[in-house]
């Protein structure tokens, strides 16, 4: 196992990924220099509780968190939790003119209105510089900072579901820079650290890319364009209704890297939704918010096949994997087959988009390019997606892994079985980092 960062003090803690589809959560602890996994639980995000990514019924939700602890048995409180929801949130690198630290805050008060998509009276804001003023070479005039700007009502109704749930908010953070803990900060002992990488979240409605360049945000970036718009997709080609599109797409889906068979009728084109996504860069309060903090990470240096059918029930045996799945399609059109052609153009769609959105960030100064990509999220599990991105893409691409460089695992869980889900995890493990590197 290769190094990590210095784990800085003997904390045990809770990390807590509430999704539009599936809650995640984890149970950690550092101690003695190391970091120890002590449980995880998966459970879907009840229904109508969350509306255009802001969470509208925390009593119900938080009474669904609070069975999840008592399923797994979790007694730790002490929880981080990370805030999402594209039409209340903003996070992003911007650049203003270089100054001392001193003077960005009354400059941040007026840089924001300029930066986010609803009003600026009722908002929690922080910032953080993303280099040091030494650091910028002299005849530069400006500086890079990260922004984080969410609707008080987004944060309040976080915090209210951690309480309903009998859980003690320690902090709430953003996802980017938690999945950069446990993905990109736990390698710092692994050749391939100080890669510039793009960590691509392909969750249910959103796929959220972030480029990590010298241990910082550089770039992000949501699409809109994930697991939905593959199951609106098999719905429309294959005339089924939602729920059994979904179906199809957990028990049959997979990436096939030849051509399949032609079908009896070529599938329709991808959903309207998934065509209106947009090319280029992402469009997008008075005081800080006591638990909405960005300092504790920024400024820190820091040197499946399985059938997704089955990630709920943590008792299940894992599937095993047909054999020749690694290969290409047979000769006969299959079921597996017909649900790829099926996703084929809103995979394409979504390829696309994630190529567009490299190719603007490198198009955006000398040099800015990409070495990898990371994709992990929930349709990260669809096999071979990995290596169909990597070949359309013409980068290399791994799905994430981040218990990898964990000392001790659960044992009430196979190690398959964490690996297989793994890819569903790396915000909230980078949540429980949060307290826990140096």
């Amino acid at each position: 196992m290769a190094a990590i960062p210095q784990v800085a003090r003997d904390v045990t803690a809770i990390g807590l990924d509430i999704g539009t589809n599936l809650i995640k959560v984890v149970e950690m602890r550092s101690v003695r220099g190391s970091i120890h996994l002590l449980n995880v639980g998966i459970r879907p995000t009840p229904p109508e509780v969350i509306s255009n990514g802001v969470i509208v019924e925390p009593q119900g939700l938080g009474l669904a968190i609070r069975g999840l602890l008592q399923q797994q048995g979790i007694r730790t409180r002490a929880t981080v939790a990370s805030v999402a929801g594209q039409s209340a949130l903003v996070v992003r690198p911007i650049q203003v003119p270089k100054m001392a630290r001193s003077e960005l805050a009354e400059t941040m008060r007026w840089e924001v209105e300029r930066h986010i998509p609803f009003a600026a009276s009722e908002v929690i804001m922080d910032y953080e510089p993303l280099q040091d003023l030494e650091s910028i070479p002299e005849g530069e005039p400006n500086m890079d900072v990260l922004l984080a700007v969410a609707q008080e009502d987004l944060v309040n109704g976080y915090v209210e579901t951690l309480r309903q749930a009998g859980l003690e908010p320690q902090a709430l953070d953003i996802e980017p820079l938690a999945a950069q803990r446990s993905l990109v900060d736990m390698d710092v002992g692994d050749a391939g650290y100080h890669d510039t990488v793009a960590l691509v979240n392909v969750g249910n409605t959103t796929t959220e890319i972030s480029i990590i360049r010298n241990g910082l945000i550089a770039f992000t970036r949501p699409i809109p364009l994930a697991g939905e718009s593959l199951t609106n997709a098999i719905s429309e080609a294959m005339g089924r209704d939602v729920n059994e599109a979904e179906r199809l797409k957990k028990q049959l889906g997979e990436v096939f890297l030849e051509a399949p068979p032609p079908a009896a009728a070529p599938p329709p084109p991808a959903p309207a939704a998934a065509a209106a996504a947009a090319p280029g860069p992402p469009s997008v309060g008075e005081e800080e918010g006591p638990v909405f903090d960005l300092s504790a990470e920024l400024g820190r240096e820091v040197p499946a096949e399985k059938r997704p059918d089955q990630v709920f029930d943590v008792s299940a045996p894992p599937q095993p994997t047909p054999a020749g799945a690694g290969a290409g399609p047979p000769a006969a059109a299959t079921p597996s087959q017909r649900v790829f052609q099926a996703l084929q153009p809103a995979l394409a769609e979504l390829v696309t988009e994630i190529r567009r959105s490299l190719e603007y960030y490198a198009s955006q100064r000398a040099g800015a390019t990409v070495d990898r990509i990371v994709l992990y999220g929930g349709t990260a599990r669809l096999p071979r997606l990995d290596r169909f991105v990597s070949r359309e893409v013409g980068l290399p691409v791994e799905v994430g892994n981040p218990l990898k460089h964990m000392a001790s695992l659960p044992a009430q869980f196979s190690a398959r079985y964490l690996q297989e889900i793994g890819c569903l995890l790396p915000v909230a493990v980078g949540l429980c980092l949060r307290d826990m590197l140096e």
